[in-house]
This record gives structure tokens, C-alpha cells and sequence, in this order.
């Protein structure tokens, strides 16, 4: 039996999770109830962002991925999401960014060096340490914590729901 490979424990991992997102923000509109500020700035705890900015990393951390392991040219998408709808179009394309991946591109990538740069400056990995160690990790952080964020506020969503069954 083959090793998994890099793209298939990210890519169409990433693309399941993002259309599960899709299903309980939607959930979420409907219990706003006309009010979705309350729901899209909700925090978990004050120092911590809202549950815009926690779609707006699952979506940059995907195309990350895309990116720095499956050669997909990088594009630039603001951060200026405020409504449900626009949470669910940048998801939607995040998807079609994730789609443009061909899964032969991440062959070899492994012990490719990735370098990151960050705020407190680069950060170097290889391939599979760079998508074991921060992308998925970090990718299902922001995707819980948008589940905890719903939930919290009182969307009837469960396990079920996080699982997409």
C-alpha cells in the first residue's frame, strides 16, 4: 500500500471541510435572524478575532497549501467579507482555487523547502513538515473554533454537523 500522498491529505480534505463550513454558516444565517453582525463578530474571548477573520485563515490557510505545495499561481483576496453571503462566496472560492490543484503537482514535494513569511519574520520547513506541522494544524483550528464560534451563539448544529453526516 502506497503512502498518502501531500495532496491527498490536503487538497480534497480541505475542499470537504470548507463545503461542511458552507453548510453550518448557512445554518448560522438562518439563526441570525436578520442579525448577523452578532453571529460574524462573535469571539470566543475578547483578545481573541471574530468568526470572519477565523473563514477568511481556513480560506488563505487552503490556499496556502495550493500555493506553496501545489504550484498554483497565488492570488491576493482582500479581507472585507461583513455578511453570511460573502462569507459563503469566498468559500465558494476557495473551493474553485483548491479545484485548480492538479494532485501530480505535490509529487516530490516533500522535502522541498517551503519559506513562510510571517510578521516575526520566515519561518523555513520542509514540504511535509510545512503541511503536518502549520497548515493542517492551523487550517483545523480556524475551522473549529468557527464551529465553537456558532455554537456558542446558539446555531443548532452537533457533531454531526462538523462531520458532514
Amino acid at each position: 500500500m502506497a503512502p498518502p500522498s501531500l495532496y491527498g491529505i490536503t487538497i480534497p480534505v480541505f475542499i470537504r471541510e470548507i463545503r461542511m463550513l458552507l453548510t453550518i454558516l448557512e445554518k448560522g444565517q438562518e439563526h441570525s435572524a436578520g442579525n448577523e453582525a452578532k453571529i460574524l463578530e462573535s469571539r470566543l474571548i475578547e483578545d481573541m478575532q471574530p468568526l470572519v477573520y477565523q473563514i477568511q485563515r481556513v480560506s488563505d490557510g487552503a490556499k496556502g497549501v495550493a500555493v506553496r505545495i501545489g504550484k498554483v499561481e497565488s492570488e491576493a483576496w482582500p479581507d472585507n467579507e461583513k455578511t453570511f453571503s460573502d462569507l459563503e462566496a469566498r468559500l465558494k472560492k476557495t473551493i474553485a482555487f483548491l479545484e485548480k490543484v492538479d494532485s501530480k503537482s505535490m509529487e516530490g514535494m516533500e522535502d522541498q523547502e517551503v519559506v513562510m513569511k510571517t510578521g516575526s519574520g520566515e519561518r523555513r520547513f520542509s514540504g511535509i513538515e510545512y503541511v503536518l506541522n502549520f497548515a493542517i494544524p492551523n487550517f483545523y483550528f480556524h475551522t473549529v473554533t468557527t464551529y465553537a464560534l456558532l455554537r456558542k451563539e446558539g446555531v443548532p448544529i452537533g457533531k454531526r454537523h462538523y462531520l458532514g453526516l
